[in-house]
Protein backbone atom coordinates (compact mmCIF):
# COMPACT_ATOMS: atom_id res chain seq x y z
CA UNK A 1 0.00 0.00 0.00
CA UNK A 2 2.98 2.43 1.09
CA UNK A 3 4.65 1.67 -2.10
CA UNK A 4 1.63 2.39 -4.22
CA UNK A 5 0.66 5.83 -2.55
CA UNK A 6 4.57 6.85 -3.34
CA UNK A 7 4.58 5.85 -7.33
CA UNK A 8 1.54 7.61 -7.62
CA UNK A 9 2.85 10.50 -5.84
CA UNK A 10 6.04 10.45 -7.72
CA UNK A 11 3.74 10.07 -11.31
CA UNK A 12 1.08 13.11 -10.08
CA UNK A 13 4.08 15.20 -9.53
CA UNK A 14 6.10 13.96 -12.17
CA UNK A 15 2.80 15.07 -14.31
CA UNK A 16 2.70 18.31 -12.76
CA UNK A 17 6.05 19.43 -15.09
CA UNK A 18 4.51 18.95 -18.00
CA UNK A 19 1.92 21.85 -17.19
CA UNK A 20 4.39 24.53 -16.45
CA UNK A 21 3.39 27.76 -18.80
CA UNK A 22 6.06 27.91 -21.33
CA UNK A 23 8.08 31.02 -21.12
CA UNK A 24 6.32 34.36 -22.69
CA UNK A 25 7.43 37.81 -22.84
CA UNK A 26 6.02 40.59 -20.43
CA UNK A 27 3.93 42.87 -22.86
CA UNK A 28 3.90 46.27 -22.82
CA UNK A 29 -0.11 48.01 -21.23
CA UNK A 30 -1.29 49.81 -24.30
CA UNK A 31 -1.54 52.97 -23.10
CA UNK A 32 2.55 52.76 -23.57
CA UNK A 33 2.75 51.21 -26.45
CA UNK A 34 0.16 53.79 -28.10
CA UNK A 35 3.03 56.12 -27.45
CA UNK A 36 5.15 54.75 -30.34
CA UNK A 37 4.98 55.77 -33.96
CA UNK A 38 3.03 54.21 -36.02
CA UNK A 39 3.70 52.20 -38.51
CA UNK A 40 7.06 50.49 -36.71
CA UNK A 41 9.52 51.27 -39.32
CA UNK A 42 13.72 50.25 -38.84
CA UNK A 43 15.64 53.43 -39.40
CA UNK A 44 18.41 52.32 -42.15
CA UNK A 45 21.33 53.54 -39.25
CA UNK A 46 22.01 50.43 -37.27
CA UNK A 47 19.99 48.23 -38.45
CA UNK A 48 21.23 44.33 -39.00
CA UNK A 49 19.11 41.37 -40.81
CA UNK A 50 20.49 38.35 -39.56
CA UNK A 51 19.98 35.15 -41.22
CA UNK A 52 17.26 32.83 -39.93
CA UNK A 53 19.93 30.07 -39.19
CA UNK A 54 21.84 32.52 -37.75
CA UNK A 55 19.14 34.19 -35.28
CA UNK A 56 17.52 30.80 -34.08
CA UNK A 57 21.39 29.06 -33.27
CA UNK A 58 22.04 32.11 -31.06
CA UNK A 59 18.29 31.88 -29.17
CA UNK A 60 19.35 28.21 -28.80
CA UNK A 61 22.61 28.97 -27.83
CA UNK A 62 21.40 31.48 -24.98
CA UNK A 63 18.63 29.60 -24.03
CA UNK A 64 21.47 26.96 -22.70
CA UNK A 65 24.22 29.57 -21.34
CA UNK A 66 20.88 31.70 -19.58
CA UNK A 67 18.08 29.60 -18.93
CA UNK A 68 15.51 31.85 -18.49
CA UNK A 69 13.85 29.88 -15.80
CA UNK A 70 17.65 29.86 -13.98
CA UNK A 71 17.72 31.73 -10.48
CA UNK A 72 20.58 33.38 -9.20
CA UNK A 73 21.82 32.08 -5.20
CA UNK A 74 21.16 34.31 -2.35
CA UNK A 75 24.91 34.94 -2.02
CA UNK A 76 25.37 36.19 -5.69
CA UNK A 77 27.93 39.03 -6.27
CA UNK A 78 27.30 41.71 -8.35
CA UNK A 79 29.38 40.01 -10.86
CA UNK A 80 26.76 36.81 -10.97
CA UNK A 81 24.15 39.33 -11.27
CA UNK A 82 25.48 41.19 -14.45
CA UNK A 83 26.71 37.94 -15.77
CA UNK A 84 22.74 36.40 -15.61
CA UNK A 85 21.38 39.18 -17.23
CA UNK A 86 20.97 38.32 -21.56
CA UNK A 87 21.52 42.14 -22.03
CA UNK A 88 25.55 41.67 -20.44
CA UNK A 89 26.27 40.18 -24.08
CA UNK A 90 27.34 40.40 -27.41
CA UNK A 91 27.38 38.39 -30.01
CA UNK A 92 29.39 36.86 -32.49
CA UNK A 93 27.78 34.48 -34.91
CA UNK A 94 29.31 32.56 -38.05
CA UNK A 95 28.50 29.66 -40.46
CA UNK A 96 31.28 27.54 -39.82
CA UNK A 97 29.76 25.01 -42.92
CA UNK A 98 25.78 24.46 -43.95
CA UNK A 99 25.20 22.10 -40.86
CA UNK A 100 27.27 24.17 -38.07
CA UNK A 101 26.84 27.61 -36.84
CA UNK A 102 28.97 29.19 -34.07
CA UNK A 103 27.96 31.43 -31.74
CA UNK A 104 30.32 33.00 -29.37
CA UNK A 105 28.83 35.24 -26.49
CA UNK A 106 31.18 38.25 -25.59
CA UNK A 107 30.89 40.14 -21.97
CA UNK A 108 29.65 43.52 -23.36
CA UNK A 109 32.81 45.76 -22.58
CA UNK A 110 32.41 47.92 -19.36
CA UNK A 111 29.41 45.90 -18.35
CA UNK A 112 30.58 43.43 -15.80
CA UNK A 113 33.82 44.27 -13.83
CA UNK A 114 35.68 41.52 -11.28
CA UNK A 115 38.15 43.21 -9.42
CA UNK A 116 38.90 46.14 -12.10
CA UNK A 117 39.10 43.74 -14.59
CA UNK A 118 36.40 43.03 -17.45
CA UNK A 119 35.40 39.65 -18.30
CA UNK A 120 35.61 38.96 -22.48
CA UNK A 121 34.40 35.54 -23.79
CA UNK A 122 31.91 34.09 -22.16
CA UNK A 123 31.38 31.26 -24.16
CA UNK A 124 31.33 29.71 -27.89
CA UNK A 125 28.76 27.19 -28.84
CA UNK A 126 28.81 24.87 -32.39
CA UNK A 127 25.11 24.41 -33.07
CA UNK A 128 23.57 21.68 -35.68
CA UNK A 129 21.24 23.96 -37.74
CA UNK A 130 19.89 20.85 -39.10
CA UNK A 131 18.57 18.98 -35.93
CA UNK A 132 19.14 22.17 -34.05
CA UNK A 133 21.14 21.14 -31.40
CA UNK A 134 23.94 21.99 -29.36
CA UNK A 135 27.20 20.26 -30.19
CA UNK A 136 29.69 21.83 -28.06
CA UNK A 137 30.36 24.31 -26.19
CA UNK A 138 33.84 25.78 -25.40
CA UNK A 139 34.23 27.69 -22.26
Amino acid sequence: MKRLALLLAAVVLSGCALFQRPFRPEHAPKEEAAKLPYPLWLPAEGKVRLPANMAAAIELAMDDMLPRDSKLPRDATPDDVCLHRRDAYDVEAAPLNEEVMLVRFLVKEGACRSEGATATEAATYAVDVKAWRILAIQR
